[in-house]
């Protein structure tokens, strides 16, 4: 049986083989788990072709991709995206980056073929990685790059990029009631995909606090992990002139704002009961009452 495999700058990850023994077209649909080959037909009719991965033959004088490196990739607006692929036994092959949305050729070995500054490959020296870096990345980067190397027959490996924007976020209600006297502690968490999401200040208001200032007892904790950074805003002896809208505001994130409220004991137990269910109930109660007091008079 000859194949002969199909060319092109940015066709499908998968690749077709034409079958002269009578066989028909194939589709080569390949996974980490299992490499099997289904007949077209089995594809459905009307079913879109998602991308595929040709990993190349292991073990083997010809090149193949490294199956440990990812292939989803998430980034954040703003940050640098890394694309890595890892190519085994490349020989004098050459290693090709394509945006599969306009079948546009990126790259080529370490040369850019692209107007486009942000985009470029890192190859550091006398190894199998080709990372294509997009700097400052946009929502619009969003979609599959395919790294192609050309093998014959072709091999190729599609990334899935994701585009997320990171948002703060203040635990608890948008409004919080805080009774005179007592500790303010407001806790702003930024999910990421980015152990750095920059220095994350907290304003009152329009005004930036200050931890040194004359009234004291004003303090931040920061505690970072790989996927989450958490600021934690503490104000001891709440008084009428912390009243105001606090935001959490990180350099490379959305912020977050919440309300904060200082009342006496008394104002307190007020809001609470005003926000109850029974109180929410018992209004009602009232609304329906007069309106039936209402309706009686007219006749």
């Amino acid at each position: 049986m000859e194949e002969t495999t199909e060319g092109g700058g940015g066709g499908g990850g998968g690749g077709r083989t034409n079958n002269e023994d009578g066989g028909g077209e194939v589709a080569v649909v390949v996974s980490r788990s299992e490499r099997q080959v289904l007949p077209r037909e089995d594809l459905g009719a009307g079913e879109r072709e998602e991308p595929r991965i040709t990993w190349g033959h292991a073990n083997t004088n010809t090149a193949f991709f490294r199956e440990d490196a990812p292939t989803n990739v998430t980034a954040i607006v703003g940050h640098k995206a890394s694309l890595p692929c890892h190519v085994v036994n490349l020989g004098k092959k050459e290693v090709s980056w394509i945006r599969q949305r306009d079948l546009h050729i990126l790259t080529v070995g370490i040369y850019t073929y692209t107007s486009d500054d942000r985009f470029k490959v890192y190859h550091p020296e006398k190894s199998d990685q080709w990372y294509l870096e997009i700097s400052s990345v946009t929502f619009r980067d969003a979609g599959v790059y395919e790294c192609q190397v050309s093998a014959s027959p072709k091999i190729s490996l599609p990334i899935m990029l994701s585009v997320e924007v990171q948002q703060a976020r203040i635990e608890g209600p948008a409004e919080v009631y805080i009774q005179k006297g007592s500790t303010i502690r407001l806790t702003c968490r930024v999910n990421t995909h980015s152990e750095n999401v920059g220095a994350v200040t907290w304003f009152r208001d329009t005004h930036r606090l200050d931890y040194d200032s004359p009234r004291g007892g004003v303090s931040v904790e920061i505690e970072k992990t790989p996927s989450r950074t958490t600021s934690k805003l503490f104000i001891t002896r709440a008084m009428r002139t912390d009243v105001g809208n606090y935001t959490c505001v990180p350099q490379f994130a959305d912020a977050a704002s919440v309300q904060v409220h200082v009342v006496n004991g008394e104002e307190s137990a007020a809001v609470h009961t005003a926000g109850s269910p029974s109180a929410r109930s018992d209004g009602r109660a009232v609304c329906v009452l007069l309106m039936l007091a209402m309706m009686l008079s007219r006749r």
